[in-house]
């Protein structure tokens, strides 16, 4: 499976907006709106070489403020050879590129990130669609 195709396998998203969470399950109407917008946001990408590694302890203290992504899925998966149950991502308008953490239960929202570049592209449209999300 490519990093590309794997968010629409997730069964629940998750909408953070200053610690606040709303999540979405698999099949549900504002589930398929959220993958669309998400889909339409990353289908130019480039998946590169991560820029960052993410400590769990700060990432769950950055995830009470500002705007994210999460994306779980049923079991665990391994893509470029990295595991995840989860996927997180900080939403800010301006990010024309961002890091996406990964989660497993053993280590939480830690270890080496996956990197996507945007090709010129941004959040903006994204972000503002998830703020508008109840």
């Amino acid at each position: 499976m490519q990093l590309h195709n794997v968010f629409s396998e997730a069964e629940e998203i998750a909408l953070y907006k200053d610690g606040v969470r709303g999540a979405y399950e698999c099949g549900s109407e504002k589930f398929e709106e959220i993958i669309a917008e998400w889909n339409a946001m990353f289908k130019d990408s480039v998946i590169m070489p991560a820029f960052g590694v993410s400590i769990n302890d700060w990432t769950v203290k950055e995830m009470k403020s500002g705007a994210w992504i999460e994306f779980a899925f049923a079991s665990q998966l391994t893509i470029n050879g990295m595991p995840f149950e989860k996927l997180l991502i900080a939403v800010k308008p301006e990010y024309k590129g961002f890091n996406i953490v990964r989660y497993t239960a053993e280590h939480g929202y830690a270890g080496r990130c996956y990197y996507v570049d945007l090709r010129g592209g941004d959040m903006a449209d994204f972000y503002n669609y998830m703020m508008s999300v109840d």
